[in-house]
């Protein structure tokens, strides 16, 4: 199993999505939310995503994909 740290900031327009419920139905990775401020304008999230490699390439392409902002935390490189 694999982790990374990550910051994930939504755009206005997605913040009330279920787009994490997703990610974790779809892509078999567990999502351990650490930190976050949702106001109703802009929300970022800091979590920790655990699961095997490609799962997490996965998961972190369709947030990608659904325009929030990913970036990895503490100094960790994406997985390419």
């Amino acid at each position: 199993m694999e982790s990374i740290k990550l910051k994930l900031i939504y755009p206005e327009d997605k913040i009330k999505e279920p787009i994490l419920s997703k990610v974790c139905k779809n892509f078999n990775v567990e999502i351990n939310i650490r930190k976050a401020n949702v106001q109703e304008n802009i929300g970022w999230l800091e979590l920790e995503l655990t699961g095997d490699e490609q799962d997490i390439e996965s998961a972190i392409k369709y947030l990608v994909d659904q325009g929030i902002d990913v970036s990895p935390l503490e100094g960790q490189v994406f997985m390419e």
